[in-house]
């Protein structure tokens, strides 16, 4: 119990520090707020295929912040992401190995699996007119959190029923079920708190969110399953590494953002 206490206290900090970089009046803050995650996540992940260069490091995250100098349409960065995350996702359940011996498959799946998404939800405060808006951000950002923690605590107290044992044991039925469950109480509070959309739409978005959560989820665990290790780092008191953090996160944006522009 102690170590749930540790954690939930870790992730309310962690997520007000979202929310707080979000509400500022102007967009530096959550702009250096995304790019001190994405960096130490990206860092993480290269470490999983043995790569521990700070220059490779530097180049892919100067390269994705430089997709704003060249105006390139954000549909398009996120077609390619969803296409690296629907890869892995098939490398997933056809139990293919993951393959973290090649330098350029490091880079290729740490840009579009990792840092095209944050790049992805960064649009709030490099565009004028974002898809992602401040509200929308936050309602899926509390959707992705509240999944999460679904599925985490249910998982831990009811959990007996592995989700997927080739991966993870510890990720249950019981945990994933109950995400998705709870899915529309979310839905609802996104309504009256985040935006005036229909219920429809949000609960649509909740259950698009639930599955995805748990799919990056089992991806990232498969990167450190055949990389031999429990956690990506240990920044994170109760949560391991920024990677093993954002996992969900990075995995779900960019299908989000597909949703949000075909409905619109």
């Amino acid at each position: 119990m102690n170590s749930f206490i540790k954690r939930s206290l870790v992730g309310l900090a962690y997520a007000g520090v979202w929310v707080a970089s979000l509400l500022y009046d102007s967009p530096e803050p959550y702009l250096l707020l995304l790019i001190v995650i994405a960096s130490i996540a990206a860092f993480e992940m290269l470490k999983l295929f043995n790569i521990r260069s700070l220059l490779l490091l530097f180049t892919l995250c100067t390269g994705t912040v430089g997709l704003v100098f060249f105006n390139v349409m954000m549909i398009y960065i996120v077609i390619i992401s969803v296409a690296c995350q629907l890869l892995l996702a098939w490398l997933l359940f056809m139990r293919k190995s993951l393959p973290l011996h090649s330098p350029i498959l490091a880079c290729l799946f740490c840009l579009t699996h990792l840092l095209l998404p944050i790049f992805i939800i960064s649009e709030v405060s490099i565009t004028e007119l974002p898809l992602f808006t401040t509200e929308l951000t936050l309602g899926v950002l509390f959707f992705i959190w509240g999944t999460d923690a679904m599925a985490y605590s249910f998982g831990t107290l009811f959990g007996k029923t592995p989700l997927f044992r080739a991966v993870s044991s510890k990720k249950s039925v019981e945990g994933a079920v109950a995400a998705i469950l709870f899915s529309p109480v979310i839905a609802f509070i996104n309504v009256q708190i985040f935006s005036n959309d229909d219920y429809f739409y949000w609960l649509v978005m909740g259950i698009l969110i639930s599955i995805t959560s748990i799919v990056g989820d089992l991806v990232q665990s498969q990167f450190k399953r055949t990389a031999g290790v429990k956690d990506s780092g240990t920044i994170l008191l109760g949560h391991g590494g920024m990677y093993d953090r954002i996992d969900s996160l990075i995995f779900t944006i960019p299908f989000v953002y597909l949703y949000i522009y075909t409905i619109q």
